[in-house]
């Protein structure tokens, strides 16, 4: 089974929200939310890739800011769950934020594959703020003949 292609880039749903998101921004640009420690704003999650040929399947991660450490990758029952965190950088308190955009805090990826892998020879590896993972497709297992007697 394929994976389904979508298009590069964000869909047209998630820019709408961005840009609201923006507007409501600008018309208040010192919101409640961010008074309050920014929960309210959203959480982060950050971007992937999946692609797929006939050997494995591979996801790429961006996660800048994240180190290595608060990274964790787990696969059980067809599924690849990867949580982490990105710290938030130590900051002057004489300082007012303007405007925020980076998020902080814990995040949560999860992704269905839809054939076997080989569990066993999964690889996760993360440079330059991408997590890269490499998951090979299991063989397809053929049908056995039955002798009827």
């Amino acid at each position: 089974m394929k994976l389904t292609k979508t298009r590069n880039g964000p869909s047209t749903i998630e820019t709408m929200r961005r840009e609201m998101d923006h507007l409501f921004d600008d018309l208040v640009p010192f919101s409640w939310s961010r008074e309050h420690g920014g929960e309210t704003l959203g959480t982060w999650t950050p971007s992937a890739d999946i692609t797929e040929n006939e050997k494995e399947f591979r996801i790429l991660v961006d996660m800048p800011g994240v180190d290595k450490k608060d990274i964790k990758v787990n696969f059980k029952d067809g599924r690849v769950t990867i949580t982490g965190e990105r710290m938030e950088e130590e900051k002057e308190e004489k300082d007012d934020f303007i405007r925020q955009e980076r998020y902080f805090g814990t995040f949560y990826r999860a992704f269905m594959l839809p054939e076997k892998v080989k569990e066993d020879k999964i690889k996760a590896t993360f440079k330059e703020g991408v997590l890269k993972l490499q998951i090979p497709k299991a063989e397809e297992e053929k049908p056995k003949s039955i002798e009827v007697s």
